[in-house]
């Protein structure tokens, strides 16, 4: 079962774009985005005018050390998903079992993969009560991805925590107001402390 959230719930916003997901947030009673961080200083300004009792970062998220950011009782995270997904419009290369080598890809892809991960770095340096993560669907299903996507929820379980892997398509949210003018499935990995 989910912790129950109590009043003055605050929330980190990693990978944070434009704002989508806080202000998703900030329409729960009781939740605040304490801060976002993205590593596009337009997004930023985009989420800083919108959100604007909100503390931002500019950062490079993979380099980025969790230490830098205040704990917070929940993490949102949607780390970029272009290259896991077939969004990206060119073949993609095996992840293999070195996971973190992968001489098929450029470093750049490399890298966006490898922002999963980084997820991982922040949920076990700040130990939040609840995370969320967001990412596309082929990352679960995809077989070649299956060894990354198989370490990444061992790594979690390690870290003490338990969690439900939720699809949901953009255009079926809409309990606040309109659904997304789009149609895009998702994952959505809620995490929460064992207890």
């Amino acid at each position: 079962m989910l912790p129950t959230l109590e009043s003055d719930v605050t929330m980190t916003d990693l990978f944070a774009g434009a704002g989508g997901s806080s202000t998703g947030a900030g329409q729960v009673p009781g939740v605040k985005v304490k801060v976002a961080a993205n590593h596009w200083d337009v997004a930023i300004d985009i989420h800083a005018a919108n959100h604007q009792s909100t503390d931002h970062a500019i950062v490079d998220l993979h380099q980025e050390r969790p230490s830098f950011f205040p704990s917070t009782t929940i993490l949102w995270a949607s780390p970029e998903c272009t290259k896991w997904s077939q969004a990206n419009g060119s073949k993609l290369p095996d992840i293999e079992e070195g996971l973190f080598e992968d001489p098929l890809s450029d470093e750049a892809k490399t890298r966006s993969r490898l922002l999963m991960f980084d997820v991982l770095r922040f949920i076990e340096h700040h130990r939040y009560r609840l995370v969320v993560v967001e990412n596309v669907v082929d990352i679960a299903i995809n077989a070649k991805y299956r060894t990354a996507w198989t370490v990444w929820r061992q790594e979690l379980r390690a870290l003490g925590y338990k969690f439900r892997v939720v699809s949901l398509n953009a255009m079926h949210a809409q309990k606040f107001g309109a659904p997304a003018p789009q149609s895009r499935d998702r994952i959505y990995v809620v995490v929460a402390l064992s207890s």
